[in-house]
Parts: structure tokens; C-alpha cells; sequence
């Protein structure tokens, strides 16, 4: 047993109370031995040799707590690596106890790249999702269908000096323009299914110009319950397919053409099922607000996509504690 040193006790009773809370109990809901397992298998990870000469690589719950810190206090690259010299609660989650344990910016870019290039953060997100449905945090029946717009930087076209038109490089070719209550925006949308308290089930990604009903049969593959939405993704062949499926269907009715107002029974259909519907803002507002992302952090369709699933697990992890409690409680 080797003595305690000052530092050890520094780590122990310092470091911010709540942040040393928070992040104390997110340790428990991520499944660090499986993800490990998954990125061995795909060869994004390598971990330690033994008698192997050369600095060590990082321990993959180092790389990995820093990618869902990032998330939960929506940090760039070099801030994830400047707060982890400065925090101590940062550390504790890391279990770090050296300086020279820390990643640089760069190793935690590269090891992030490494995951999206082989599409992986799904995978990641399947198997955080698949361990809280068995412990009953997350509910197999019943999806909240939802979207909402994530801004990205818009073109911005000048003149060089032989008057030749050009678009400035910060511009993401992928991305596109819609219009929401008049108002025009740029970028993508992300999609999600939550359950009934929340949680997300399934997550996709569109440019900002394609409609949302495009994403449903994506978001709802696996429901057998009921799926509710809003108007925007009702349709005919959407109705004939909950049908014959079996599955209730909870989408908000919207009028026709020709019609001038719902029918009574249209409208109790729809004050059913609106407060229902309204629980799928709740992930969008605490990913949003309090996690702090509201424009693209990245260049690409697919690699906002799987920086989308990555956001839904950390988003998951971080309303686990509390909904465990509510549980327990009945």
C-alpha cells in the first residue's frame, strides 16, 4: 500500500461539490468495459502491451469521459484539454492523476474522428441505449416523433481581386436553407424518437430542406406501440401502415384540402395526444440550453450525424440519475 500523497487528498475533498456530484454519478451509467470491447473490435482502439516499448496510449475511459464531457458542457477540442489541467472534478471522472495522464486537443480530435470514420458513435449510442432498457430507464413501447433545426454557417460569396466569385471555406456544402414561420434558416435537423419520460431511442440526421416525414420510418423501425407526432408527418400511407401494424396512431391531424375546419373527432384525436407529444421538446430543450449546442460543430452530413448520436447518449447518461430515483420511488 503506498502513502497517500497530497495530491490524492487534494482529489479526494476538493473539486466543486455539485460538479463532483454530477459527474460521481455519471461514472456509473457508462458502460466503459463494453464501448472498450467495441473500438478493440474495430481497431479505432489499441490498448496497452505489456513490455511494449513507448509512451503508453491513453486509457480509452480517459479518451472516452473526455468526448462525453465535451458533450454535457459543449467544449471545443482545445477547452476539453485546458479544463482538464484546470478542474479537479474533471479529473476525478477521468480518474487522471498526473499531468502527463491528460490527452492534448489533438489526441481527442483524432480518437473522435476515428469513431465517426467508421460510423461508430451509433454502435456507442445502441449500447448505452440497450443497457438502460434492461434496467427499465428507457421504454421499448411507444415513440414521440420530433425535429429540430441546427444552425450552420451560411456561404458567403465575395470577389477575389480577378473579380471571380468565391464561397468562403467555413461553408458546409451539405448543409441547405428552409423557412420556419417566415423566418429562413440554414443548416440540418435533427431528428429524434424519445419514449414516454424523455429519453431518446433513436436519433437521424437531414439537410434543413427535407421534410421530416422522410425520417419516420427510420426513427420508428422497431415500434410496435403507438408513435406520436406532430401534423407534419401525417399522411395516408402513414395512417394504412400504422393499420395494418397494429400501432396506434397519436399524429396531430391537420385540415386537408377542401376541408375548412377539423371534425369533432379530429380534434379530440388531437387533445389526446398534444400533451403527449409535447414531452419530445424536453430532450431538444436540455441538449439546446443546457448542454449548449445550437450550430454545427462540424463539416459533413455524416459527421454531424454521429456527432448527433454521440449528443443523445451523453444527453441519456446525463437524465439517467434522476429518472432512476423517480423510479425507485414509484
Amino acid at each position: 500500500m503506498q502513502t497517500p500523497s497530497f495530491f490524492d487528498f487534494a482529489m479526494e475533498n476538493q473539486g466543486g461539490r455539485k460538479s463532483r456530484k454530477f459527474l460521481e454519478e455519471m461514472k456509473a451509467y457508462i458502460p466503459y468495459d463494453s464501448l472498450e470491447r467495441l473500438l478493440i473490435e474495430e481497431g479505432v482502439y489499441r490498448p496497452r502491451q505489456p513490455g511494449k516499448a513507448g509512451r503508453p496510449p491513453y486509457p480509452s475511459r480517459v479518451l472516452l469521459g473526455a468526448l462525453f464531457l465535451q458533450s454535457w458542457y459543449g467544449l471545443s477540442d482545445p477547452m476539453t484539454e485546458e479544463l482538464i489541467h484546470d478542474r479537479i472534478s474533471f479529473r476525478q471522472f477521468l480518474d487522471i492523476k498526473a499531468d502527463d495522464d491528460i490527452p492534448d486537443e489533438t489526441t481527442i480530435c483524432n480518437f473522435r474522428n476515428a469513431i465517426a470514420e467508421k460510423m461508430l458513435f451509433e454502435k456507442i449510442f445502441m449500447i448505452i441505449n440497450g443497457i438502460m432498457q434492461e434496467q427499465g430507464l428507457i421504454l421499448k413501447e411507444g415513440s414521440i416523433v420530433d425535429a429540430t433545426l441546427i444552425h450552420s454557417s451560411e456561404p458567403k460569396r465575395k470577389k477575389d481581386a480577378q473579380g471571380k466569385v468565391i464561397t468562403n471555406q467555413a461553408a458546409d456544402s451539405d448543409a441547405s436553407y428552409t423557412s420556419k414561420r417566415g423566418q429562413k434558416y440554414h443548416g440540418f435537423k435533427m431528428h429524434i424518437a424519445s419514449d414516454k419520460n424523455g429519453m431518446i431511442k433513436a436519433v437521424d440526421t437531414t439537410t434543413a430542406k427535407d421534410a421530416d416525414i422522410h425520417s419516420l420510418d427510420h426513427l420508428t423501425k422497431e415500434e410496435e406501440a403507438y408513435i406520436v407526432a406532430d401534423s407534419a408527418y401525417m399522411s395516408k400511407k402513414n395512417k394504412q401502415s400504422f393499420r395494418q401494424k397494429g400501432i396506434v396512431n397519436g399524429i396531430i391531424e391537420r385540415r386537408v384540402r377542401g376541408q375548412s375546419r377539423l371534425r369533432a373527432k379530429q380534434q379530440q384525436h388531437n387533445r389526446h395526444f398534444a400533451s403527449v407529444r409535447a414531452i419530445v421538446e424536453l430532450p431538444f430543450a436540455f441538449i439546446k440550453r443546457l448542454m449548449g449546442y445550437t450550430q454545427t460543430r462540424f463539416i459533413g452530413l455524416e459527421k454531424n450525424d454521429q456527432y448527433h448520436y454521440l449528443l443523445a447518449a451523453a444527453y441519456n447518461i446525463r437524465r439517467a440519475p434522476n429518472l432512476q430515483r423517480k423510479l425507485e420511488m414509484g
